[in-house]
């Protein structure tokens, strides 16, 4: 259920911000919903609280994840500003595929064959869907 609530609340996302360049530009739309998920991360934490945090080793990785997260989502907007939201969106969410590629080479989990194919057809969707 909560995939299908991301999956749902992603597609949304994608296509509300392709709308809002109608009127901003990259710096504004990446700004104004930078703030919204900030405000959501508010709300969460005041609802679940935070805990404690420490400063140690998984501390540290998060916060790379989150300037990764926050690095990747400005080259999303500015390819969405640039490109077609049809083609950057299906393209950009490739990304678990380098996940599920690191996580086999650095973590050694293992891949079954179907998952193999999967990544491959992903690979030729996007290749597919990026030709103009």
């Amino acid at each position: 259920m909560y995939s299908l609530l991301c999956l749902l609340l992603w597609g949304l996302w994608g296509f509300i911000l392709k709308l809002a360049y109608q009127n901003l530009s990259w710096i504004e739309t990446y700004m104004l919903s930078s703030i919204a998920s900030f405000v959501v991360m508010l709300f969460v934490v005041s609802y679940h609280g935070m805990g404690s945090l420490k400063l140690d080793n998984y501390t540290l990785t998060a916060i790379v994840a989150g300037l990764l997260g926050g690095g990747g989502y400005i080259f999303f907007i500015k390819a969405l500003e640039h490109g077609k939201a049809s083609i950057v969106i299906p393209l950009t969410a490739l990304y678990p595929a380098i996940t599920v590629i690191l996580a086999y080479i650095l973590l050694g989990e293992k891949l079954s064959i179907q998952q193999t194919i999967g990544i491959v057809l992903a690979v030729i969707a996007a290749f597919l869907l990026s030709i103009k």
